[in-house]
């Protein structure tokens, strides 16, 4: 069977430490996305109750209905901005920075690989 050129085999090991932790990166965004689920539920409470909303079936005036326009669409915008900016300064995913941890892993996959048929 061949493998798509683009694609490629990297064993599921970390290029900087040779060890599997995918339990572990599971675990931590589990728990991460919960953590923001439960924040986000307190936020929204919040930012409704700051825009003036009103519970109970009462007509809501023009401001609060701006401001939940507001809270829907320009709030996000700025966030999804913000997380962009993060990605770009904080995390600099080049190509060439793919390439040279894929080709780290298919060093270390081969030579594991000569490992276990020296020893079998």
């Amino acid at each position: 069977m061949q493998r798509h050129p683009t694609r490629r085999r990297t064993s599921g090991r970390s290029a900087g430490t040779g060890e599997r932790n995918d339990a572990t990166v599971y675990g931590m965004y589990s728990w991460s996305r919960k953590l923001g689920q439960a924040i986000a539920g307190g936020l929204v409470g919040w930012a409704l109750g700051w825009i003036g909303y009103q519970s109970g079936g009462v007509e809501q005036s023009r401001s609060v209905l701006d401001g939940i326009y507001t809270l829907g669409t320009l709030v996000p915008a700025l966030l999804v901005l913000v997380s962009l900016l993060a990605l770009v300064f904080w995390y600099p995913l080049t190509k060439k920075r793919v390439d040279e941890n894929v080709a780290i892993l298919e060093e270390r996959h081969a030579a594991a690989a000569a490992s276990a048929s020296e020893q079998a």
